[in-house]
C-alpha cells in the first residue's frame, strides 16, 4: 500500500527529510508520525484538507478530532476577525473568559467552577493535583490504554504491556501512586481500591477510551465507579477532551447520565484553538482559590490561559451548538454510525472480521473481533490498520493510523458514503494481492 501513497506524496516525503533537520524526529507531536512518513498540510477548509503535493482528502482526523464545525468554520472566522483589531493576548482576564465559562456552566453538568490552561496535558494534571489536595490521598486509579497527555505522573500504562512509563527521563517514584486498571472491568477496580487500603483519592477515565481503541464505556460501568467511588469516599473524575461537546452538547456525562466530581475539557471547546479546561464541584474547585490561606491547589494556567482569541473561537462555537443541538447531535450520531455500520458491512462482505468501535461521531476501525478494553484491541496486528489507513490516503480520504477519528458537521451523506466504499475497495485490493488480514 505505501507504494501508492509515497508516488503521490513525494513533497511530503522531501519536507520530512528537511524537518528532520529542525524537529527531533521530524514532528512535534509522537501521534503525527507514521510510516514511512507524514503528509504536510498546506490548507484545510470544510471537511478537506489539501497536502503539499495538491492531494485534496476528506478528512476525519479533524484536527486531533477538536474541529466539530470543520476546518475553519465561518462563524469562528468571524469571530476571530473581529477580535485581532482588539488584541490577540492580554496576559489578563476579559469578560471574553467570564462569558465562555458561563457557556460551559449551562452545558455541562459537573461544571460548577473551572479553570483554564493551554493544553488537555495541563488540565489532567491540574486534576491530579486537586483531587490530592481535596482528599488527602495518594492514589490515582486510570485506566490500561487510558491517554491523558504528557504531564508526568499520568504518561503510564498506555500500551502494551500496560504497566510501566512511557518515556525515559521520568523517575519510578513519580508514577508510584499512579495505578492502572483494565476499562469496562468494574471488578479490577473495585480490587485496587481494595489493595490500596484506603489511599485513593480518584478514579480518573476517558468515558470512551481513546488512544486504547475508541472504546465506549458499557452500559453500568461508569455508574458502578460512581457508586465504588461514593462508598469510599474517592473522587469520580472524566477525561472528556475528546468526548465533551462532541458526542452531546454536556459531554458523555450527559450522554452516560453520570456526572463525575472533576472532568477535563479541550479540543472542540477551544473552537480550533489551543485550550485546555479542568472543572467540578465547587468545594473541590475553590482550592485553586489564590485568597486560601490553608490547603491551597496552585494551578497557574500558563502565560497565555483565557487569551482573547481562544475564547472567542471557543465561545463562537459552543454557541453555535447550543443553537443547533436538535440537528447537530443527531446528524453527527447518525452518520457516526453509518460509518460504523457501513465500513464493517464492506469487510463482512468480504468475509474479513472487523469491527468499528466508537460512540456517536467518533469510530476507530478493530480488524478482529469488537473490543471492550484496551488489552484486547492491542491483541490485533498494527501492520493492518497501517495498510488500511495509507489504502484510504490513496483514495483521497485520511484518518491517523491506528487513532480514532470522527465525522464534523461539514461532513456529508455522500462523504460517508464514499468512505464506505473505499474501504470495500480497500478489502478488494487485498483479495486481488493474495493477502489476507
Amino acid at each position: 500500500m505505501s507504494e501508492g501513497y509515497e508516488s503521490r506524496t513525494a513533497g511530503s516525503r522531501r519536507l520530512f527529510e528537511r524537518a528532520k533537520k529542525v524537529l527531533a524526529g521530524g514532528v512535534n507531536h509522537n501521534a503525527r508520525f507514521y510510516e514511512p512518513y507524514p503528509i504536510f498540510v498546506s490548507k484545510a477548509k470544510g471537511q478537506h484538507i489539501w497536502d503539499e503535493d495538491g492531494n485534496r482528502y476528506t478528512d476525519y482526523w479533524m484536527g486531533h478530532m477538536a474541529l466539530i464545525l470543520g476546518h475553519s468554520p465561518e462563524v469562528v472566522v468571524d469571530a476571530l476577525r473581529r477580535q485581532i483589531p482588539d488584541g490577540t493576548h492580554y496576559g489578563m482576564g476579559s469578560k471574553l473568559s467570564i462569558e465562555l465559562g458561563e457557556e460551559i456552566q449551562k452545558d455541562v453538568p459537573c461544571a460548577e467552577a473551572m479553570r483554564f490552561c493551554n493544553t488537555g496535558a495541563e488540565a489532567t494534571m491540574y486534576l491530579v493535583r486537586l483531587a490530592r489536595g481535596f482528599t488527602g490521598k495518594r492514589v490515582i486509579i486510570k485506566m490500561a490504554g487510558g491517554w491523558h497527555g504528557y504531564n508526568t505522573e499520568l504518561n503510564k500504562g498506555v500500551h502494551r504491556p500496560f504497566d510501566r512509563t512511557e518515556s525515559a527521563g521520568i523517575l519510578e517514584e513519580e508514577q508510584s501512586f499512579v495505578k492502572n486498571v483494565r476499562f469496562n472491568d468494574l471488578g479490577a477496580a473495585e480490587a485496587e481500591v481494595k489493595r490500596s487500603r484506603g489511599d485513593v483519592a480518584a478514579i480518573f477515565l476517558e468515558p470512551v477510551l481513546g488512544a486504547g481503541g475508541c472504546i465506549p464505556a458499557e452500559k453500568g460501568y461508569l455508574k458502578g465507579l460512581g457508586e465504588l467511588a461514593d462508598r469510599h469516599g474517592i473522587l469520580l473524575a472524566f477525561d472528556e477532551i475528546i468526548t465533551g461537546f462532541r458526542v452531546s452538547l454536556g459531554g458523555a456525562q450527559e450522554w452516560y447520565g453520570v456526572t463525575p466530581d472533576l472532568a477535563t475539557f479541550g479540543k472542540v471547546a477551544g473552537g480550533g484553538l489551543p485550550l485546555g479546561l479542568v472543572c467540578g464541584r465547587e468545594e473541590i474547585m475553590s482550592l485553586a482559590d489564590p485568597t486560601r490561606k490553608e490547603k491551597f491547589v496552585s494551578i497557574g494556567g500558563g502565560t497565555f490561559s483565557e487569551n482573547p482569541l481562544t475564547m472567542v473561537a471557543g465561545l463562537a462555537t459552543l454557541r453555535y451548538l447550543r443553537k443547533n443541538a436538535k440537528v447537530v447531535y443527531p446528524s453527527l450520531a447518525r452518520m457516526g454510525e453509518g460509518v460504523r455500520k457501513g465500513i464493517d458491512g464492506e469487510f463482512a462482505d468480504r468475509g474479513v472480521e472487523a469491527h468499528t468501535a466508537g460512540l456517536g461521531s467518533l469510530f476507530l476501525t478493530h480488524f478482529g473481533s469488537a473490543p471492550v478494553n484496551a488489552e484486547q484491541a492491542a491483541l490485533e496486528g498494527k501492520e493492518t490498520k497501517q495498510k488500511y489507513a495509507l489504502g484510504l490516503m490513496t483514495r483521497g480520504i485520511f484518518m491517523l493510523p491506528g487513532h480514532p477519528s470522527g465525522v464534523s458537521t461539514t461532513h456529508t451523506a455522500r462523504d460517508v458514503q464514499e468512505l464506505v466504499a473505499r474501504s470495500g475497495e480497500f478489502a478488494d485490493s487485498l483479495s486481488r494481492n493474495g493477502k489476507r488480514l
